[in-house]
């Protein structure tokens, strides 16, 4: 299978057309019409996810944040981005992300971070998620989010509080509080907030449960692994060490 031939896998799973306009997924590093031997799953293509990749033998990463957000005008090795840049083609792995378009995508990154919270999903629009949680009272979610999401989750409310109806985005989703509020939500999950949102938000009788960002996202990596690995016959890793994922 060529890099060309996954992309259009991915088109399947997380369409190219659901990315917001200033977004920049699909295809950053690499050569289309390369062979795939192997894919690395992460939300960010940090050196440690490069070196994994190189490592194992996989040729390609996929991550959910892209690079060359910005008007690129040099590659430099004492910058960040670009001795990162520079990294992959040494190691000859080829970088494509899919970001905007998999937290938009049915059964993408939103489906399954409600998932993760054992909602029971009744409305979902754009990026995000409202239903039915499977426990009653807030204190439990926000211990069920350490359990199974990131041990160090934040909470802002009363733990007591009972609760039948939560919302949920990913990643930076403060944005949507107020939709949440208005959607009847008690509880607002969402991986990170302004200050002030997060007043505006607890101001409107929301509690307030912040995962971390990139923890919010990494609920996708191995459903979506489970969903590629059954389509190519290329071995597909999402690695679960901090250092490899984000």
């Amino acid at each position: 299978m060529k890099i060309s031939e996954f992309l259009q896998i991915i088109d399947t799973i997380a369409p190219w057309e659901l990315a917001e306009a200033w977004d920049n997924p699909g295809l950053l590093v690499g050569d289309p019409e390369e062979e795939v031997t192997g894919v690395l799953l992460c939300v960010d293509a940090t050196p440690a996810a490069v070196d994994c990749a190189a490592a194992r033998g996989l040729n390609l990463i996929l991550a959910h944040h892209p690079l060359l957000f910005r008007g690129t005008k040099h590659l430099r090795a004492d910058e960040y981005e670009g001795a990162l840049l520079m990294r992959l083609m040494r190691q000859g792995v080829s970088l494509a992300a899919a970001h905007t378009n998999l937290d938009r995508a049915p059964g993408g990154v939103n489906d399954c971070l409600a998932q993760a919270l054992g909602l029971r999903v009744e409305q979902s629009e754009d990026y995000l998620r409202v239903g039915a949680p499977g426990v009653r009272i807030a204190g439990e979610l926000a211990d069920l989010a350490r359990a199974t999401i990131n041990p160090q989750a934040v909470f802002y409310g009363e733990r007591d509080r009972a609760i039948d109806c939560v919302a949920s985005s990913c990643g930076a989703g403060g944005e949507f509080f107020a939709e949440a509020a208005r959607r009847g939500a008690q509880v607002f999950v969402t991986g990170e907030m302004k200050h002030n949102e997060r007043i505006e938000a607890e101001g409107l009788g929301l509690s307030v449960l912040l995962l971390g960002h990139g923890e919010s996202e990494a609920v996708v990596l191995e459903p979506l692994r489970a969903r590629l690995a059954a389509q190519i016959r290329a071995e597909v890793f999402a690695p679960q060490q901090t250092g490899a994922r984000d």
